[in-house]
């Protein structure tokens, strides 16, 4: 889809009933032209068995549906990549998404999916064959089907590896979705658990989210491949390994299909990933080698800095533990990337040790047969010293927590976005339905809730939406609970200084000021940020309200408040039958306070365009799980990062008794559109 037909598409979905002369005008191009771009695209529609756009005999344009839904999507792609920071980073998308699409790629694919014109693909393009030719990759074209990348398959997965760390553009979770998308995390996620269980052990911060980002993509590439008989392409050893067994134990419990090749990468990823701490002493036969060098290393260490190391055997196992996936990664040639390095190393005292380092790591250099580079031994000489000297002082890993919600996946996704900004001390991995949290529960540490939860996990309950007071309330009480309590040491510390030097009337009120301020200035309040989102009055038109005053069942009255949306071609038909479904659901909570509903879901189930309509009924309707109900918002959203603003207020009217009752006794749909604009 070019830029032409994308803004004629845009102005017809908007106004089908447009005449062609206001169509020129308003585009400056021919009547000529805007056919041509439409017969042209009309064309693309029947290859692709999509119904074309056709005129009646009035001159009105009807716009199908199927292209609504394709200009949703495309949309939703181009609200994702606005913040790529570099030509560099575009060309690395670009690689990717060659890579995870393993058949010819057009260039219109390719504009489509950086949602920038063909021209720009063009000298991405250019960049992307720079950066895979270093991987003695190439790109081939054909004339009629595009692109592909031809080359070693080792090299192709290497080239994904690495771009996964060098680049941070990979780490947003809506990206990999769309990168892998008959992928599931959750699956993804509970895999990595049940080797880290397997194992013994727990990776890293950084090498979880590696891992969460990583396996999606090579399960993409890796399960089409297979499926047409992938060769054994493997360039190395890791059938010995105990990841290796675990692993293939665990991939035959899903559906996921691999070929031995793809198989043995996905276990070297699991092999070059940091351990954070090895619950066992548990020793593998295949790290014999790797342990006496590391007694040999340790040996020279002390002999040249007339040094004793106490409790060796556990200083050993813990460099063991970080030299181990240092050694798969050199040998392997898969670069530390842009996690970890840089922090570490500038907060190091330990720099010194690196000249020595390169002195006891040559036998493990030449058992490897390759040379350390750089930056894994300023970390290794870093993590020697830290270990060393400041065992006491030793990074928490992080909790990793989860998500649960019955208001439907929208909120779900805000409540999480909400939290990580106001936990940074947390890993949030995902958000949840009930029954899927009972599935994976066992993957987490702590679990953040909408509702009492039966489990055994820390839990949290939470409304959907917070006031400052509310979350300050809940940070320090998982703070608390998890033992992190440097916020509130931070602000006993102010407050004796403060009281020092000058009289408190009121010691209370104080604190809680401080701890306003401390959380908005570290954690930067999603509530602040809502002032520049758009507000509710954005998303519903006056058009878009209703007002009954008739006894109506539950149903109906959903029904009947998405049909101004539906007219609008907002959403269609499946948005109302998923959220019908949703709401008969025993513990569907899709409300605010006690009169107002709201039905959504997500963007494979109808949505379409942006909007939020509204019902007012006079009279009280019962809910399968709320009792009268009089007001009814049905909320279409594509982007979920821009609609707090507009969410929050929409919590605000439905616990505001007062003006709740101003909108019950008003009539006319323009003075209730006034009274909500006002309000908000």
């Amino acid at each position: 889809m070019n830029e032409r037909i994308r803004n004629i598409l845009t102005i017809l979905a908007k106004r089908p009933e447009i005449k062609m002369a206001e169509l020129t005008k308003e585009l400056g191009l021919t009547r000529r032209q805007i056919n041509y771009a439409i017969n042209q695209f009309n064309s693309e529609l029947i290859t692709q068995k999509i119904p074309s756009i056709e005129r009646n005999h009035a001159g009105d344009f009807n716009v199908p549906l199927e292209i609504l839904q394709m200009m949703s999507a495309q949309q939703k792609q181009t609200e994702d990549l606005t913040s790529v920071p570099s030509d560099e980073a575009r060309a690395a998308l670009l690689a990717m998404f060659l890579i995870t699409n393993t058949e010819y790629v057009s260039v219109d694919h390719l504009s489509d999916f950086l949602a920038v014109g063909k021209t720009t693909v063009a000298e991405d393009l250019k960049r992307a064959d720079q950066l895979i030719q270093k991987y003695y990759l190439s790109l081939k074209y054909d004339r009629t089907k595009g692109y592909q990348i031809i080359g070693s398959e080792h090299k192709v997965l290497q080239l994904l590896a690495d771009l996964v760390k060098r680049y941070p553009i990979f780490k947003r979770d809506e990206l990999i979705e769309r990168l892998s998308i008959e992928i599931s995390k959750e699956e993804v996620i509970h895999l990595i658990h049940n080797m880290e269980q397997m194992l013994h052990l727990s990776y890293s911060d950084e090498s979880l989210e590696y891992l969460k980002t990583t396996l999606p993509l090579l399960l993409a590439r890796g399960i089409v491949e297979s499926k047409l008989g992938a060769e054994d392409f493997f360039e190395g050893e890791v059938k010995d390994t105990p990841e290796y067994r675990f692993l293939n134990v665990l991939i035959k419990e899903t559906e996921w299909q691999l070929s031995r090749g793809y198989l043995e990468w996905m276990t070297l990823l699991f092999l070059i990933s940091n351990i954070f701490e090895k619950k066992t002493t548990q020793e593998f036969d295949s790290d014999r080698r790797l342990k006496e060098l590391i007694r040999e290393m340790v040996s020279n260490f002390e002999r040249q800095t007339f040094t004793t190391i106490e409790d060796r055997e556990n200083f050993e196992r813990r460099i063991l533990n970080h030299l181990r996936p240092a050694c798969f990664r050199i040998k392997y040639n898969l670069s530390l990337g842009v996690y970890s390095l840089d922090s570490l190393i500038q907060d190091s005292n330990h720099a010194i040790l690196s000249d020595l380092m390169k002195e006891l790591i040559v036998p493990t250099e030449n058992w490897l047969r390759r040379a350390f580079p750089n930056d894994e031994l300023e970390l290794l000489s870093y993590y020697f010293g830290f270990q060393l000297s400041n065992q006491h002082l030793i990074k928490k890993q992080k909790p990793r927590a989860v998500v649960v919600c019955t208001n439907g996946v929208m909120v779900s996704k805000v409540i999480r976005e909400s939290l990580e900004k106001l936990f940074t001390e947390l890993q949030f991995l995902s958000s949840f339905s009930v029954r899927d949290f009972y599935q994976f529960e066992v993957d987490y540490d702590l679990v953040f809730t909408t509702i009492p939860l039966e489990t055994e996990l820390p839990q949290f309950i939470i409304d959907p939406i917070m006031t400052y007071k509310e979350q300050i309330s809940l940070r320090y009480r998982v703070l608390n609970e998890l033992g992190i309590n440097e916020v509130d040491q931070s602000v006993d510390r102010l407050l004796g200084i403060i009281q020092k030097y000058s009289d408190v009337s009121s010691s209370k009120e104080l604190k809680e000021e401080l701890q306003y301020f401390l959380l908005q200035e570290k954690q930067d309040s999603p509530l602040e940020n809502t002032k520049v989102l758009p507000s509710l009055t954005y998303y519903l038109k006056p058009n878009y309200i209703t007002v009954i005053d008739e006894e109506i069942t539950w149903e109906d009255a959903v029904v009947l408040a998405c049909k101004p949306l539906v007219d609008n071609q907002v959403i269609n038909d499946e948005f109302i039958a998923d959220c019908l479904q949703q709401i008969r659901q025993p513990n569907y909570a899709g409300f605010f306070g006690e009169k107002t509903c709201i039905p959504h879901t997500t963007v494979e189930h109808g949505v379409q365009r942006e909007g939020i309509s509204l019902l007012i009924s006079k009279k009280t309707i019962d809910f399968p799980n709320r009792r009268g109900v009089q007001i009814i918002l049905p909320l279409s959203f594509l982007d979920l990062t821009k609609h707090l603003k507009a969410i929050n207020q929409i919590a605000d009217i439905s616990t505001n008794q007062d003006f709740l009752q101003k909108l019950l006794t008003e009539q006319e749909t323009k003075s209730i559109y006034q009274l909500i604009r006002q309000f908000t």
